[in-house]
């Protein structure tokens, strides 16, 4: 690809891979400034010309082209990392999109689906649509999204500017192939943008042979690759590969490629990582969108910094998390949503899993400025600029709330037990949440001496576990140093005690012979 070898300097701290047959990355680590400067010193006097640059507080970024070869870098200064992209046949400085004199009001559209999953309709402002990912191989889903494109559009045949996919993983991208069967020739599709694993870089994601029965029907995603590319060769429309630092515009969209596929191969087998970040600029407001990239592992937050303050984001990965929650939360620090979309059920997002995963507790509980979450159902349309009703922030909260009543209470306390009977000791634990649960235990008596703390038991997500609190079932020894501890202290001889159980996320204790007498409330 190049009439040199890269790196060019005598690094040794460096890894490099072929993303497809095409690209070539290397990622330079414990670099400085002047390692950048070094390389696009380097590719000018090889005869490339610079193309692009431009830079932030943490991040810079160039784009050289020789001939039919395309370089980028990005050089990140708190990560100290230098990444080298080389590309042939790059389609990126042929870029074009031509708007048109059609005036209608931006919009966003969050699609519901049948199963959580990820589907966005952005209207620009000539009419025409961006789609973000769409959805799984259910026909439901299909039925939607090609409804909205249709009520929404000016045309006749609603035109797709752009159909961006953000990762290959079947809740994303496995909605395209059904849809274009279904809907391509009422449809107008001029070019689509992602980037994908090819050939031997499909090694580097070994769960994308993973075969699910439950949601694909038997097909793995690798397969469905290859159904893709036969309908975009079927559509005719260009494939523009995202690399990171590049940008797009589309009508007046204006969308920058934060992170891809670049960021994440080389320390990553886990293709969520692999997802499109793109920062998009539409009617004077900045949405984010984060596909299900994990922050921690592409280092979003450090390094982009303050350049990620957005109005609208898109929460990763279904508000599961992704990556460390500590990476979540500092990336949701420094963007600052008044804002969130989140691609699930509002049934998901309160009462099973979202609300209980650190990260998106943190938007719904914590952090000040959001002021919305919207979840996937009812479908939600909004219009850009957008701001939230004047009651969107108690409508929040009483969602969030809502989602940990509906799941039980973090405190449980029963009385008037006695350690003379045996049934006194078993509890029943149900965890209805897609979190495990770390439940904490304490056991009082009349003496305050004999008090017992520091008891913990695991309930797994979605189960019910019986438990004996004084038994084998429990971790007695949690602590290094418990001088109440159940093995120092001991259970007394027909005493009466009371017990508290704790938890973070809301459970639901029962005993046979005995009601609770007090339950936390929701707060």
């Amino acid at each position: 690809m190049l009439e040199f070898v890269i790196p060019a300097f005598g690094e040794t701290d460096f890894a490099e891979v072929i993303e497809n047959p095409r690209t070539r990355l290397t990622v330079l680590h414990n670099e400085d400034r002047e390692a950048y400067v070094a390389y696009y010193r380097l590719f000018g006097e090889k005869g490339f010309s610079l193309e692009e640059e431009r830079g932030t507080e943490t991040h810079l970024f160039s784009a050289f082209k020789k001939g039919n070869t395309a370089v980028f870098l990005n050089f990140y200064s708190t990560a100290r990392e230098l990444y080298i992209v080389t590309e042939e046949d790059s389609r990126y400085f042929s870029y074009t999109d031509t708007p048109r004199d059609i005036s209608v009001a931006p919009q966003i559209t969050q699609i519901r689906l049948e199963d959580f999953g990820m589907s966005y309709v952005i209207r620009i402002s000539d009419g025409r649509f961006i789609v973000i990912d769409g959805g799984r191989h259910f026909e439901p889903d299909q039925d939607r999204l090609f409804s909205r494109l249709k009520s929404a559009s000016p045309d006749e045949t609603p035109i797709i500017a752009a159909w961006i996919f953000t990762h290959p993983h079947a809740d994303h991208f496995y909605c395209f192939v059904g849809f274009v069967d279904r809907y391509g020739d009422q449809v107008k599709i001029e070019k689509f943008l992602f980037n994908f694993p090819e050939a031997e870089a499909l090694e580097y994601y070994p769960g994308l042979d993973f075969q699910d029965s439950r949601f694909t029907g038997n097909t793995k995603p690798t397969h469905y690759l290859g159904l893709m590319w036969e309908r975009i060769a079927r559509i005719g429309a260009p494939v523009y590969t995202a690399h990171t630092g590049q940008k797009y515009r589309i009508g007046d969209a204006d969308c920058e490629v934060l992170s891809s596929m670049d960021d994440s191969i080389t320390v990553d087998d886990n293709v969520n990582a692999a997802s499109l970040v793109i920062r998009m600029e539409l009617a004077g407001q900045i949405i984010l969108w984060s596909g299900d990239s994990a922050y921690s592992t592409v280092k979003l937050p450090q390094k982009h910094g303050k350049y990620l303050k957005a109005d609208i984001l898109q929460i990763p990965h279904h508000g599961f998390g992704s990556g460390s929650s500590e990476a979540e939360i500092a990336g949701y620090k420094l963007i600052r949503p008044h804002t969130c979309f989140l691609p699930v059920s509002d049934y998901n997002a309160f009462t099973v899993f979202s609300a209980f995963r650190p990260g998106t507790n943190y938007l719904m509980n914590t952090l000040p400025e959001v002021e919305e979450v919207i979840a996937g159902t009812p479908q939600r349309t909004i219009t850009l600029p957008y701001t939230p009703h004047a009651g969107a922030k108690e409508e929040l909260k009483h969602k969030y709330l809502s989602g940990r009543d509906n799941c039980g209470a973090r405190t449980w306390i029963f009385t008037e037990l006695s350690t003379a009977n045996e049934e006194d000791f078993l509890f029943t634990i149900l965890n209805p949440t897609t979190s495990d649960v770390t439940v904490q235990i304490e056991l009082f008596f009349e003496e305050s001496f004999r008090k017992i703390r520091y008891i913990k038991t695991v309930v797994e997500e979605g189960t019910i576990r019986r438990v004996n609190i004084v038994g084998d079932d429990v971790n007695s020894e949690s602590v290094y140093f418990n001088w109440l501890s159940l093995k120092t202290q001991g259970i007394p001889e027909n005493a009466p005690f009371a017990v508290r159980f704790m938890s973070e996320i809301p459970v639901v204790v029962s005993n046979r012979n005995h009601t609770a007498v007090y339950r936390s409330t929701i707060q």
